[in-house]
């Protein structure tokens, strides 16, 4: 029989305190405390969109579609991390909650027979000094090593709306390279539609170089922001 998700350790992953507070999310490590990715791209990003569509819809709806949208994804993700370390899934008893746990199978069933090998799911992952956070997976995906996220939509993406996504990407394989010594260059980010389609998207080469560049401008420009200034 062959097993469904292999799974390879193949580097030891230090554990890391996460923490939540006003400023956003940060992790501990030693002595250092680290903005995490989510953070320093939620800081550095144009939401005049964002704002614009909430101001459309009203408020109170945007912020139901938000949190539904979270509520789907968390369970989404607890299909694919449950799947993956061999653990019974809970009966769902709600209609997100079920609506996560078919997206979380449709990907699986339709890009996990190109993952050739997995060395981590939620993963911390930091970059000494500057970020830290936890990517969804590392592994080999068709043949290359690579980081991989998984995410839901609404609706198909497009890959000019996606560029965050990229950049986070760029973020873990700096901090899995830079601790780890490995040279990863790929990155993939898995999508499930609630409208029933999966998509999936990647970045390699020069264009991943260029998207990392661009990700270190932006942490560059957080800790500017963010470190007090000295008289």
């Amino acid at each position: 029989m062959v097993d469904l998700i292999p799974i390879r350790k193949t580097y030891k992953y230090e554990p890391l305190t996460r923490e939540d507070g006003a400023g956003g999310r940060t992790y501990v490590y030693g002595k250092e405390r680290l903005p995490s990715v989510t953070t320093i791209l939620s800081k550095t990003k144009d939401d005049t969109g964002l704002q614009d569509w909430a101001r459309r819809v009203g408020e109170a709806k945007a912020e139901q579609i938000r949190n539904d949208a979270a509520t789907v994804g968390t369970h989404m993700h607890s299909v694919i991390e449950r799947m993956i370390a061999y653990r019974d899934l809970p009966r769902p008893t709600n209609w997100l909650m079920l609506r996560g746990y078919e997206l979380g199978y449709r990907l699986v069933n339709t890009f996990f027979p190109h993952l050739e090998e997995i060395w981590g799911s939620e993963t911390p992952l930091y970059y000494p000094e500057k970020y830290a956070g936890t990517t969804d997976l590392i592994g080999v995906y068709r043949g290359k090593q690579a980081i991989i996220d998984f995410k839901q939509s609404l609706r198909p993406k497009r890959p000019q709306w996606i560029s965050d996504y990229f950049q986070q990407l760029t973020a873990y394989a700096a901090a899995h390279n830079i601790v780890h010594g490995t040279k990863i260059e790929y990155g993939v980010i898995l999508v499930a539609c609630q409208t029933g389609e999966t998509q999936e998207f990647s970045i390699a080469g020069q264009e991943f170089r260029d998207c990392q560049d661009k990700w270190m401008g932006r942490v560059a420009r957080f800790h500017a922001l963010n470190t007090p200034s000295v008289s």
